[in-house]
C-alpha cells in the first residue's frame, strides 16, 4: 500500500488518535513490595478484573492517583497542550469510570467518539513506580478490547493529517483487524498513519508481523531502546534507527536520559535529554510522541519538534502521573515559542550552507543591487515596508531578498512556480531568518498554502507592497477579498475549472471559515503591486477594466530594462542552458522552431543560431517580422 511522505493540508483533526482508553492507578512503590508482587521490574502485564482487585487490596494502605490514561490519549493530551486539535476512538464501560473518564478527556480539550459497552467494566492499568523512576504496569483491558468496525469514525479519518495506533491493540487477535482496517481508511484519504511500538516483550512476540505492518502501512515509527533493538535485530540505537527508516518516513528512537535520535529520509537528528529530576517515567514516552507529531502536522524542522518534544516529556518524568498537571501548563508556552522561531518551510535547512556559497558567488554578478546596499543600507528607505515575494526562489531572487531586508524591509517570500525552487537558495534564506515557504516540486495544494503564508506577518498585518510574478499573489487577495463580500462564491461549483483554480477555492473557503474578516483586513494595508510578467500584467489589464483592481499596479515587464536587457539577454542564455540541462542531446543540425520574433523570440533565435542550428521563425505581427 502506497506510502505517504507529504502531511496533508486542509484537515479537521490534526491527529486522530485510536487505543485503549484506561484510568492508570499510580501507585509508588519499594523493590521490596514489587518482589513480593512477583512481577519483573519494568514491564507490561496483562491481568484479570479479579488479579487486579486482589493485587489493589495487599497495596491499599498505600496512597494512590487515578488519572486518565492509556498511551493513544495520553500522546493526544500533549498534542493539545501544544495546540493540535485532536480527537480520540475507543470504548469503555457503561459505569461510572467510563463516564468520567470522557469528562476528564474532554475538559483536556480532546475531543471524544467514546463508545460504551454494556457487559465489561472500564480498563484500567496499575502503575508502579519504584524509586529508580522504573515503572512495572500490570493492566487489565476491560471494555477497551471491544473495539471493533463500527465504532471506526471514517469520516473523520478522512479529515485528520495523522492517525495514530498503539501496538498493544495490534497484538489482540479481537482489535487487531479493527485497527488495520482504520489504517486502510487513513492510507486511502493520504492519512499519515504513526506508530508506538509500545513494549519490547510485545514486539518479541509478534516481531515478524510488526516488521511487515511497519513496511506495508506505517509512515511514523516510536519506539525506545529495547523496543527498536527487538525490532530490528540491532542493539546500537543509531544502527537499529538506521534499520526501522528503511521502512518508513520518519523512525524515532527514545534512549531515556541519553537523549533522542530522529531519521527522516536521509538526515538524522540528534535530540539531547532535558535534565529534570526524575519522579516518574510513566508517560514519558507518549507525551515525546505528542512533541513530535504536534511537529509534523505544523511543518516545523524535526530539530525543533524533537527539542520540544524532549522539553515536554521531561515534565511529566518530573510529576507523577502520566500527562501533565495544570502547574506544568504555563511552561507550554515557553516550548510554543520555540517553534515560533521557526518560521518557514523548505525541503532542508542542511542545504543552507552550499546556497550561501552560490549566493556570494551570484552578489559578484549582481553589481546594481550590491551598489543599493553599500549606499542606502544605513539609511534604510525601506523602513516600515512590509514585502510579499512571489518570485522564483533561486540564488539571484535571493541576492534581491536580502537586498530588501538590507533596506530595511520585512519580507516574506514564496515561489511563484510548483517546480523552479531551488532549494540550497530557500535554506539559505531560511537559515539567514527570513520567512520563505518554497521547495521544488510542491503540490497545487501545497503551493496556495504557502502563498497564504506569505500574506502573514507578524502581529497580524499584512503586506503593504506586493512583488509578484505570474499575478497568483494579487488574484488570491482579490478572490478572498471577492468571496468575504459574497460568500456564495464558496458555493460554486468548480468541477469544471482547472485544478489550480479548484485547489485555490479550498484554501480560500477554508481561510474564510477560520476568519470571514481576513482579506478585507489585509488589502487595506495594500499600496501597490508590481508585476514582472506578460501573463501577470495581462491579468492586471483586465481587472482594471473590469473595475476590480484594488490598488495600484506597476508594470515592470515592459519596463526597458526587463524588456530589452532580461527578455533578450536573459533568454539567451537560460535556453541554451535549460535545453541542455534537460535533454542532453547536441543542439548543432537541428531544426528549431521559434513561434514569435518579440524581445524574448530575439534573444532564443541567437541562442538557437550560436549553437550552431537551424532557426526558423514565425511571427504575425508584421514588423517584428520585417525585423
Amino acid at each position: 500500500m502506497k506510502k505517504n511522505k507529504q502531511i496533508a493540508k486542509n484537515r479537521k483533526w490534526d491527529i486522530l488518535g485510536i487505543g485503549h482508553p484506561l484510568f492508570d492507578i499510580g501507585i509508588s512503590i519499594s523493590e521490596e513490595v514489587l518482589r513480593e508482587l512477583n512481577f519483573k521490574k519494568g514491564s507490561m502485564s496483562l491481568i484479570t478484573n479479579e488479579e487486579s482487585r486482589n493485587i489493589l487490596k495487599k497495596l491499599s494502605e498505600i496512597d494512590w492517583e487515578l488519572t486518565p490514561g492509556g498511551s493513544a490519549c495520553n500522546t493526544l493530551s500533549g498534542a493539545k497542550l501544544l495546540g493540535s486539535r485532536v480527537v480520540f476512538l475507543g470504548v469503555v464501560g457503561k459505569d461510572k469510570y467510563g463516564n468520567k473518564y470522557h469528562q476528564k478527556i474532554e475538559e483536556e480539550g480532546i475531543v471524544s467518539h467514546l463508545s460504551y459497552h454494556d457487559e465489561h467494566s472500564t480498563g484500567h492499568s496499575i502503575i508502579l513506580s519504584t524509586p529508580d523512576g522504573e515503572r512495572t504496569m500490570l493492566t487489565h483491558l476491560g471494555a477497551s478490547v471491544k473495539f471493533a468496525k463500527e465504532h471506526i469514525r471514517e469520516d473523520e479519518i478522512r479529515n485528520s493529517k495523522i492517525l495514530h495506533v498503539e501496538a498493544y491493540q495490534l497484538e489482540n487477535p479481537e482489535t487487531r483487524h479493527v485497527i488495520l482496517h482504520a489504517i486502510k481508511i487513513a492510507k486511502e484519504n493520504s492519512t499519515l498513519v504513526s506508530l508506538d511500538l509500545s513494549d519490547s516483550e510485545l514486539i518479541k512476540r509478534n516481531k515478524i508481523f510488526f516488521q511487515n505492518i511497519v513496511k506495508e502501512h506505517i509512515d511514523v515509527v516510536f519506539a525506545n531502546e529495547e523496543e527498536a533493538a527487538e525490532f530490528s535485530g540491532q542493539k546500537s540505537p543509531i544502527e537499529a534507527l538506521c534499520d526501522i527508516s528503511e521502512n518508513c518516513h520518519v523512525a524515532v528512537v527514545k534512549m531515556g536520559a541519553k537523549g533522542s535520535l530522529i531519521k527522516k529520509e536521509e538526515k538524522i537528528f540528534k535530540i539531547k535529554a532535558h535534565p529534570v529530576e526524575m519522579i516518574n517515567t510513566n508517560g514519558a514516552g507518549d507525551m515525546y510522541a505528542a512533541g513530535i507529531l504536534h511537529g509534523l502536522v505544523n511543518d516545523l524542522d524535526l530539530q525543533i519538534a524533537g527539542e520540544t518534544a524532549s522539553h515536554v516529556s521531561a515534565l511529566v518524568v518530573s510529576s507523577v502521573g502520566a500527562r501533565m498537571d495544570k502547574k506544568h501548563h504555563k511552561l507550554i508556552v515557553k516550548y510554543k515559542k520555540m517553534e515560533n522561531k521557526q518560521d518557514y518551510k523548505i525541503k532542508d535547512i542542511a542545504l543552507a550552507e552550499y546556497g550561501r556559497k552560490e549566493i556570494i558567488i551570484a552578489e559578484k554578478e549582481m553589481p546594481g543591487l550590491m551598489a543599493l546596499r553599500k549606499k542606502f543600507g544605513k539609511k534604510k528607505p525601506l523602513k516600515g515596508a512590509r514585502i510579499l515575494g512571489s518570485l522564483h526562489m533561486t540564488i539571484q531572487t535571493a541576492v534581491l531578498i536580502e537586498t530588501l531586508v538590507s533596506l530595511g524591509a520585512e519580507v516574506r517570500w514564496v515561489s511563484c512556480n510548483i517546480f523552479s525552487t531551488q532549494d540550497h537558495a530557500a535554506a539559505a534564506i531560511a537559515q539567514a531568518g527570513i520567512p520563505v515557504f518554497a521547495w521544488k516540486g510542491e503540490t497545487l495544494e501545497e503551493y496556495w498554502w504557502c502563498t497564504e503564508q506569505a500574506f502573514k506577518f507578524k502581529g497580524g498585518l499584512g503586506p503593504n507592497l506586493i512583488v509578484d510574478d505570474g499575478g497568483d499573489a494579487t488574484l488570491m487577495l482579490h478572490l478572498g477579498a471577492e468571496a468575504e463580500k459574497d460568500p456564495k462564491i464558496l458555493k460554486k461549483s468548480y468541477s469544471g475549472k482547472g485544478e489550480d483554480e479548484k485547489e485555490l477555492m479550498k484554501i480560500i473557503a477554508r481561510m474564510h471559515d477560520e476568519n470571514p474578516n481576513f482579506w478585507s483586513k489585509i488589502i487595506k494595508g495594500v499600496k501597490g503591486v508590481s508585476e514582472e510578467t506578460t501573463t501577470g500584467v495581462h491579468r492586471l489589464y483586465q481587472m482594471f477594466e473590469q473595475k476590480r483592481l484594488l490598488f495600484p499596479a506597476i508594470n515592470v515587464n515592459d519596463s526597458v530594462t526587463k524588456s530589452k536587457f532580461d527578455n533578450l539577454y536573459g533568454c539567451r542564455e537560460s535556453l541554451a542552458d535549460g535545453i541542455k540541462r534537460g535533454t542532453d542531446v547536441m543542439v548543432a543540425g537541428k531544426v528549431v522552431v521559434v513561434c514569435g520574433y518579440g524581445d524574448v523570440g530575439k534573444g532564443c533565435a541567437q541562442s538557437m543560431k550560436g549553437l550552431g542550428s537551424r532557426v526558423i521563425v514565425t511571427e504575425i505581427d508584421p514588423i517584428c517580422a520585417l525585423q
